[in-house]
């Protein structure tokens, strides 16, 4: 048996894929700091000890490379949307036709890009930009992640033993990230400007990671289509049309895919971290720590308030309270982020207002596909994923465009946030008027459930110990 009890098959699967997925962790980890290092600007570099680090060999205007380097990657992710976008459409109809081509083109999609990403570093601004988002497109096109779904499903059939192929395969991705994440803090703490060695290490993982799949991955799909029937317009097609007829006849569905849109365009995280870089003056490792902290945190510490509450207080109080909440809460605070309230920035009292909520997520999933059903599942969550998609394409580059790192006046400031919540607040009624009520109607149901299971309960007669 293998190190984490891995099967043959896992072996010759899971460890390959898992390096596939190195440098597109890696990249998203370093995305705006890369984008930032090729910043050039007629400021020189500060070079003496104790000063001020402004995230660019070439540039020494530390707001001039803030605001610069979070467009440069707000336009990144949104080439990364699109090709995922595009990929979604036919991946999964081409994964039909064998699962070992997919993966080889992917894999060598993403080295490719990890190329472009290295030799950026190297160009004249006119070329670094555009090969640092052309980068991010192959990324966004190699559809590694959904790749290794496909896969991973197939071996965990093949093998009769679902549950335990994905708890070794969360094992594996798991020491990925015991790995990775301390390496990225610390990169973010030494506040480095010069990834040449970072992305030459990245370019070797890749070529490995190609050759290893070119020579030992195996064909997981035993039974496959005949490659030479493949039409990608043809199935792209079969797929909008399924997306269409399930928005038609399913009136929850129809809302739910209007709300994500707006919330999808409302999300403007592509600038957060610059925003609180250049407004109070937090480094880059501060600010990837205060914004990654709280989260974790919550999720650990809180993740058990909402459930609590559902079930002392009634699941339809409960979730119209919290879903109202929070926003309400965050279309009020996207206009007052610039400020500071008690010296803390109102973008961390925030985040931790919305810590309660860390438990919200799940017990709305587990409402939500009580509306859906369990047979339009599948399709519900890959046309939110293209929604995801579709608008990241666009919100990345938009709010970095609205961004200005330089900015003076509150109205400069708060503009891509004030953008982001006139768009969020038609939730608000879409939410009162049309989704809400299916929803507090099923939380209505479950918590008839609950009652009649617990009265069931109390008139179990307790037996006596003899």
């Amino acid at each position: 048996m293998a190190p984490f009890g891995l099967t043959r098959l896992e072996v010759q699967t899971q460890p390959i894929l898992t390096l596939c997925l190195v440098s597109l962790t890696v990249a998203d980890m370093l995305d705006q700091p890369y984008a930032r290092s090729l910043v050039h600007c007629d400021v020189p570099v500060n070079t003496t000890e104790g000063a001020e680090f402004s995230g660019s060999r070439y540039c020494g205007h530390r707001l001039h490379v803030i605001g610069v380097g979070a467009e440069v990657a707000g336009w990144g992710q949104s080439f990364a949307n699109a090709g995922r976008l595009c990929i979604t459409l036919f991946l999964s109809g081409l994964a039909d036709y064998g699962r070992r081509r997919p993966v080889l083109l992917g894999q060598f999609m993403v080295t490719l890009a990890t190329v472009l990403f290295a030799f950026a570093q190297f160009l004249p601004t006119s070329l670094a930009f555009p090969s640092y988002v052309v980068a991010k497109g192959l990324q966004g096109m190699s559809g590694i992640g959904i790749i290794q779904e496909i896969v991973t499903g197939d071996v965990a059939l093949r093998l009769n033993d679902t549950v335990a192929v994905y708890g070794r395969r969360q094992v594996l991705i798991n020491c990925l990230f015991v790995v990775l994440t301390p390496l990225n803090l610390y990169m973010q703490w030494v506040e480095i400007a010069d990834f040449t060695y970072a992305w030459a290490a990245m370019v070797v993982v890749n070529l490995a990671a190609l050759a290893l799949s070119w020579r030992f991955f195996p064909e997981t799909l035993q039974r496959k289509k005949d490659v030479q029937q493949f039409s990608v317009m043809a199935m792209v097609k079969e797929e909008v049309q399924n997306f269409r007829a399930l928005v038609r006849t399913h009136d929850y569905i129809s809302i739910r895919i209007v709300e994500e849109l707006f919330s999808k365009m409302a999300a403007p995280d592509a600038i957060v971290l610059p925003f609180l870089m250049a407004n109070f003056q937090f480094s880059q490792f501060d600010a990837l720590v205060v914004t990654a902290l709280p989260g974790i945190l919550g999720g650990i510490s809180l993740s058990w308030l909402v459930p609590t509450m559902c079930a002392k207080l009634g699941h339809k109080k409960v979730m119209r309270f919290c879903l109202l909440y929070y926003r309400l809460s965050g279309c009020i605070l996207s206009f007052l982020l610039p400020f500071r309230f008690l010296g803390i920035p109102v973008p961390l009292i925030g985040m931790a207002m919305h810590l309660p909520l860390s438990g919200l997520p799940a017990v709305a999933q587990g409402i939500e596909i009580r509306v859906i059903r369990q047979e339009n599942n599948a399709k519900f969550q890959a046309m939110c994923q293209m929604v995801g998609f579709l608008c990241g394409s666009i919100t990345s580059g938009l709010y970095a465009h609205l961004f200005d790192a330089e900015a003076t006046s509150y109205g400069q400031k708060v503009l891509p946030f004030a953008v982001s919540a006139v768009i969020g607040l038609w939730n608000i009624p879409l939410f009162l008027f049309y989704s809400g009520p299916k929803v507090l109607a099923e939380c209505e149901k479950v918590d008839k459930e609950a009652a009649e299971l617990r009265a069931a309960s109390a008139k179990v007669p307790k037996t006596k110990p003899e």
